[in-house]
């Protein structure tokens, strides 16, 4: 019999419960706690949702705010008078009038002031005996040199320089003809618009790659900026006659982006003058590079010769072939 009870006892709680009904008081417990927990995370989100909702509304009204009064302060002067509008377009007609015709005789009074020799030949322009061609100065579409020897050979001995200090460059781009410039700049055109293309791309007979003179070096990609490849050429292009066209922070002088691989050869002497002043191209021959003042600045007003040369500088034209003798 003592035993019998024994056994009862064994099978029981401590508390003389079952323990599957303990067993199912903490799962009931369990379930509660977590049940508690979703109601808590539904009313936090709750929460979250009526803040940006309000948020938002604010920001509506705000922005409601700010238009109603851009309307009223834009209506004022949709009242003015027709005749005060007439007159200030007049106005504005007669100073860009102005503007255009001082901006026509700007690069040449730059070139009195600062003693530059602005020549023109055969539809080119020479700046201190160099060839300028930006968005102010264009080549004709004829112009067709192919790659400049001189300009090759001083870009391979530069190359070999470079991979005695363990760096790699070739020439990616160079020559280009007034046609294939034009089908690129089409290209560039279509895909981004005109704004756009313009500040990558030159319109045809305003490329320097026209020239013969000009060289992309490895890739045109932005990452090339920071590379060894690009540091190197950065230091010791001048060293070979050649300068980095469009340096970056003169986007506004040169009418375009960085262009880390873009060199263009000038010859050792004005290459290191030029790249000892800091200056980019524009701005050491002081001229300008806009396309709307491209016909003002190619016009009779400058300087014409026949045949260009500056013996001194070692820059001689050729009427026949178009090619550079350094």
């Amino acid at each position: 019999m003592n035993n019998q009870t024994n056994n009862e006892n064994l099978s029981q709680g401590t508390n003389g419960q079952p323990d599957e009904y303990s067993a199912y008081r903490d799962e009931e417990y369990e379930r509660m706690r977590i049940e508690m927990e979703k109601r808590r995370a539904e009313r936090r989100a709750r929460e979250h949702r009526r803040v940006m909702k309000n948020r938002i509304i604010a920001i509506a009204i705000l922005l409601v705010i700010i238009f109603v009064i851009v309307k009223a302060c834009g209506g004022k002067s949709d009242n003015k008078p027709a005749a005060d509008s007439s007159s200030q377009t007049e106005s504005t007609k007669q100073a860009e009038a102005k503007t255009t015709t001082k901006k026509k005789t700007s690069d040449n009074s730059k070139a009195e002031e600062t003693k530059h020799k602005i020549e023109q030949s055969n539809g080119m322009t020479f700046v201190d005996g160099i060839l300028i061609v930006n968005k102010t100065y264009s080549l004709p579409s004829d112009y067709a040199p192919c790659v400049s020897t001189v300009a090759q050979k001083a870009f391979d001995d530069m190359a070999a320089a470079a991979a005695q200090d363990g760096i790699t460059l070739f020439v990616n781009s160079s020559y280009r003809s007034y046609q294939d410039q034009e089908s690129l700049y089409n290209s560039y055109a279509a895909e981004r618009g005109t704004e756009a293309a313009d500040e990558v791309s030159s319109r045809p007979g305003h490329s320097e790659h026209q020239t013969g003179l000009t060289f992309d070096v490895n890739t045109t990609e932005d990452s090339f900026a920071g590379t060894p490849e690009a540091n190197w050429l950065a230091e010791h292009c001048a060293e070979y006659g050649f300068i980095i066209r469009y340096p970056e922070g003169k986007e506004d002088k040169t009418g375009y982006v960085y262009e880390p691989w873009h060199i263009r050869y000038l010859g050792k002497e004005k290459a290191q003058a030029v790249t000892k002043s800091g200056l980019c191209l524009e701005e050491y021959l002081g001229v300008t590079s806009d396309y709307k003042y491209a016909e003002d600045q190619n016009c009779s007003s400058l300087n014409t010769s026949d045949t260009q040369s500056s013996q001194a500088d070692g820059y001689y034209q050729d009427n026949t072939n178009y090619d550079y003798q350094y």
